[in-house]
């Protein structure tokens, strides 16, 4: 099995890792108030990763949940506190993957299609013109993630 990207949080010692081995189903930027707040950025960068692409190579007894919806779950290190992925029960079959936890040699596989929750986002955030959909709310990339 090829390793496509790999990832983890932030601890030095016995760090959290994990890979996947498919390109995402897509990436998106996220402004909504979940994914900014939990991961303390005014933008969240955001890979949709087929779950049977998806391991967990490494700490996995550090990795803690905590829902911030009911139907939300996030995943983050114990010890560094750092958020790596969450699993939303509209998308069973898939995760999503906070990027920025991808190792920076890593191929993230696919480049971002749209901004989604512009709406959410904070006043001092300018998007920027990058010819990308702007979407009020969530907007599904076309694949079929999105029910």
């Amino acid at each position: 099995m090829t390793v496509l990207a790999k990832g983890g949080c932030r601890c030095d010692t016995n760090p959290v890792r994990f890979s996947y081995n498919k390109a995402p189903a897509e990436v998106h930027y996220c402004l909504c108030t979940d994914c900014t707040d939990i991961s303390g950025g005014a933008v969240a960068l955001i890979a949709v990763v087929e779950r049977s692409a998806f391991t967990i190579t490494q700490g996995e007894d550090k990795i803690a949940n905590y829902d911030t919806k009911p139907t939300c779950h996030r995943r983050f290190c114990q010890d560094c506190g750092c958020h790596m992925f969450l699993y939303v029960d509209a998308f069973p079959d898939h995760l999503l993957i906070h990027v920025p936890t991808l190792d920076r040699d890593s191929d993230v596989g696919v480049k971002p299609d749209r901004w989604v929750f512009v709406n959410s986002k904070h006043p001092l955030v300018t998007i920027p013109d990058d010819g990308l959909p702007r979407h009020p709310g969530w907007a599904a990339s076309g694949d079929p993630v999105a029910a």
